[in-house]
């Protein structure tokens, strides 16, 4: 996201330019794979700014060009009349240690589903679990404050947890190598065991 004012149309525009980021989580990894087509590596300036609110806080008092954000914060800036330069979208899934047994992890993966399914048949009725969030809302209010009617709807994407792919965990692992985000003698099995919860008695 960029300020109203800001000459930057376009991701090539912030080559050398500094954007806020989270350092090692999905505003970070986020942003490297928006912009690495469009700026060489050693032009791209991210700037560890830590939560949402800070990366909001410095792209509105104009300390960064541009900062990566995510909802609510992204229709609080789009209300105060920034706009994107480009967009993109997580891709997340269920993970649980060794030692959860796998009826609590299929509860948990059906718990999910139900809700992708709640959520999906009517968004605006559950963005005001984003809206009303302690640590947004006292933000929020400061600047004019959100109601369901200020988010894009298509923008909200929930689909039901799978498991990723080989490919996906191959290809991701080799990109954070390459990124120097992961030591390239590590093996992508030592972080991901691609299992899935296998069907109980409760789910039939």
């Amino acid at each position: 996201m960029v300020r109203a004012e800001s000459d930057h149309y376009y991701p090539s525009s912030l080559a050398n330019r500094p954007i806020a980021v989270q350092f090692h989580a999905g505003s970070h990894y986020t942003a490297l794979r928006l912009i690495e087509g469009y700026i060489p590596a050693e032009k791209i300036k991210l700037l560890h700014y830590g939560s949402p609110r800070y990366r909001f806080e410095a792209l509105m008092s104009g300390e960064v060009d541009a900062a990566m954000l995510m909802e609510p914060w992204i229709a609080l800036a789009e209300k105060n009349g920034c706009r994107s330069v480009c967009e993109g979208h997580y891709l997340g899934a269920e993970n649980a240690s060794d030692n959860m047994d796998k009826e609590t992890f299929a509860a948990i993966n059906r718990a999910v589903i139900k809700a992708v399914d709640l959520i999906n048949s009517d968004k605006k009725r559950f963005l005001h679990y984003l809206i009303d969030q302690p640590r947004f809302a006292a933000i929020a209010d400061e600047w004019g404050g959100l109601t369901p009617d200020d988010f894009h709807l298509p923008r909200l994407r929930y689909t039901h947890p799978l498991p990723y792919t080989d490919e996906q965990v191959e290809d991701t692992y080799n990109w954070m190598v390459r990124w120097g985000l992961l030591n390239a003698s590590v093996c992508a099995n030592d972080f991901v065991d691609n299992r899935t919860a296998e069907p109980t008695a409760a789910d039939d």
